[in-house]
């Protein structure tokens, strides 16, 4: 079983970054309550730092591939999933922004417009921006 310090930086080295070049990521086996239960990993403000949930399915296929970095199409979900995270930890960016780096992220990684995990994404994004654009349970949305 491959370390999960060592899934990163197959995930990293995919992107072509090195671990110095990306926001500080910690690795959690545990979903807090208040995160997405489809979430892989999240960003707790103010702090640039990602949290890397090692109890997904994705990230358990990695760790389990009989090669390191041997599971390619999971390799790309993590990628990609780590550029959305890369926005909201940096730039501070929505759900959109970090949707359409992600989104452009695996388009560049040969995980285009039709594939499952483009797909996959793409479901995910809609969901997330209709949560987004939900009035609180008893509130009022104010236009700004």
């Amino acid at each position: 079983m491959w370390s999960a310090e060592a899934v990163l930086v197959c995930a990293l080295e995919l992107l072509g970054r090195k671990p110095d070049e990306f926001p500080p990521v910690t690795f959690v086996s545990s979903r807090p309550a208040d995160v997405s239960p489809h979430a892989e990993a999240f960003v707790r403000t103010p702090a640039p730092q990602i949290y890397v949930l090692t109890t997904t399915l994705t990230f358990q296929r990695l760790q389990r591939a009989p090669d390191r970095c041997g599971d390619f199409e999971a390799l790309r979900k993590l990628a990609s999933v780590l550029v959305h995270e890369e926005v909201h930890a940096t730039n501070r960016g929505d759900e959109a922004q970090a949707y359409a780096a992600q989104l452009t992220t695996l388009n560049w990684l040969g995980s285009g417009v039709g594939t499952p995990l483009y797909n996959e994404v793409m479901r995910s994004m809609r969901s997330a921006l209709a949560r987004e654009r939900r009035p609180p349970p008893g509130g009022l949305l104010v236009a700004k």
